[in-house]
């Protein structure tokens, strides 16, 4: 009874976590989604689909006699079998709408709902739904950092949105301007992606993945400030094709690491900034703009140490 119970549990889907579309077809019985709906980039797709095209290649060369196993199947073949009115479109199982049938067979490339889709949320802001703090400082869910203080989000469809985190945009302070780089650009993880400027001063920051800039947040060219009120939502930067994502992924901060890392930041904030900075000692909220705080530093001196460039 025990292990039985515990076998159910196993495969109740974590909140905010979503089910890989093989589990959603009934093909596996456990697998959640890591690759945010980008099939073409899963590693795991990629797997099944070898494991089921050697099967039936083995199987077809048998004897039909001899052949008593069933072909597994695709998730696409094993979605195709359910009546119309149960073929969820890709949207509706990520959660972006509410109900959505696939009319197209699963071909997303050639579906004009996909495109209309991706070029939707790609341009809008997407809202957080859980925050954390660490540090005294806000961190976002499902989001990945880098030591930089750059953020890196995928998203459907295998893009990246890219912005500051919350300890940056602070001791960056009120920002005044951007410079951001331009579609068409080619980012590199951990190399000056773009700039930010305050009092005549200016700091580069890193990127924290590779790619291809895609789309640009125009408000922050004109309101840099929305780093400021909104660093995780409004106040996003760019949008890239990452070039090497899961490679990238591997050296940046996540989930409980990102705690840790905020926390470790916190400590060498305090010891660069001794008593002039009013942050409370026991991890409490900090100043909105720390570098208000402090005297006699320079800014762009003062950045770069936490901003690693």
């Amino acid at each position: 009874m025990g292990a039985k119970a515990n076998r159910t549990s196993m495969k109740i889907v974590p909140p905010g976590k979503k089910k890989c579309v093989w589990m959603e077809a009934g093909v596996v019985s456990y697998k959640l989604c890591d690759n945010n709906y980008d099939c073409s980039t899963c590693v795991y797709d990629q797997g099944m689909q070898l494991k089921v095209a050697r099967q039936k290649e083995s199987m077809a060369a048998m004897p039909i006699a001899a052949s008593s196993e069933k072909f597994t199947e695709t998730w696409v073949e094993k979605m195709m079998q359910f009546p119309a009115s149960q073929r969820k479109c890709r949207y509706m199982i990520t959660g972006e709408v509410g109900r959505k049938l696939c009319p197209n067979a699963y071909e997303c490339g050639n579906c004009s709902f996909d495109q209309m889709m991706q070029e939707r949320l790609q341009a809008e802001t997407l809202p957080v739904h859980e925050h954390s703090r660490a540090g005294g400082f806000d961190l976002a869910a499902d989001t990945y950092y880098h030591e930089g203080h750059t953020w890196a989000r995928p998203e459907y469809g295998g893009r990246v949105r890219v912005g500051l985190d919350d300890f940056a945009q602070k001791i960056l302070g009120k920002l005044k301007q951007l410079e951001i780089p331009h579609v068409g650009h080619e980012v590199k993880q951990g190399e000056a992606a773009f700039k930010v400027r305050r009092n005549g001063e200016t700091a580069e920051v890193l990127s924290p993945v590779d790619g291809i800039v895609t789309h640009i947040n125009d408000r922050v060219r004109t309101a840099a400030d929305l780093v400021n009120e909104s660093p995780y939502e409004d106040g996003w930067l760019f949008i890239v094709e990452p070039t090497k994502l899961r490679k990238n992924l591997k050296g940046l901060y996540y989930g409980e690491d990102a705690e840790k890392y905020m926390e470790e930041e916190r400590d060498h904030l305090f010891s660069v900034a001794g008593d002039e900075m009013r942050l409370a000692a026991d991890g409490g909220d900090s100043v909105e703009d720390i570098f208000s705080e402090l005297e006699g530093e320079s800014w762009s001196k003062f950045v770069k140490n936490f901003l690693r460039t």
